[in-house]
């Protein structure tokens, strides 16, 4: 029978504990650090959401102003237009008060007319009203288009009627003028109407 193999004490296999202590072997320093990094994160997480409350406040200043700014542009603006209109009806009520006399004259020659059957008074009359409204036109710097003797320009003229012609320096030239044309500082008011030359072809 063989032998059963006995087994000494020191050759068992030792029971292995493992006892974390690093905490306990961490330096003071180390622990300081700890705890100060602990701290220091809620204070950080409030600096932040004081800056943003910050700038939450200073957006709406910003937004504040902004409105304030339109207010008062839109006001501006109200009385810029209250102001334009007002100076509109007061040229209006100007060149009214310019025109209404020439109406005046021309009813008082109308009702001299119609009542002692004076057509030669009339006529003067009518003569009268019209300087009386050409000199009105003119002190206000309405000035009439001179279209003879000269060539038909589109910017000023309006072709009415058109002739031929044989000849070739003709071709294009105003003929007669039909309607006066008028003109206020530059701005055409009302086209000339003309009767036009046209080289016969």
């Amino acid at each position: 029978m063989p032998k059963k193999k006995t087994t000494s004490p020191k050759e068992e296999e030792p029971a292995i504990n493992i006892v974390d202590r690093r905490s306990a072997l961490l330096e003071e320093d180390e622990l300081n650090e700890i705890s100060e990094q602990e701290e220091r994160l809620p204070s950080y997480v409030e600096k932040l959401k004081k800056e943003a409350e910050e700038k939450d406040q200073k957006l709406k200043d910003y937004i504040a102003a902004y409105k304030e700014k339109t207010a008062e542009d839109d006001g501006f603006r109200k009385r810029l237009e209250k102001d334009n209109d007002v100076r509109l009806d007061q040229f209006k009520a100007n060149l009214f008060s310019r025109l209404v006399p020439v109406l005046d004259n021309l009813n008082r020659a109308i009702q001299a007319a119609s009542t002692n059957r004076d057509f030669d008074g009339l006529n003067q009359g009518v003569e009268l009203v019209s300087k009386q409204f050409s000199r009105e036109l003119k002190n206000n710097n309405v000035e009439i288009i001179d279209a003879k003797n000269r060539k038909f320009d589109p910017k000023t003229d309006e072709v009415f009627l058109t002739e031929e012609t044989n000849d070739p320096e003709m071709d294009n030239m105003i003929v007669q003028e039909l309607e006066p044309g008028y003109i206020f500082k530059e701005k055409l008011i009302k086209a000339a109407k003309v009767k036009v030359a046209h080289l016969k072809t």
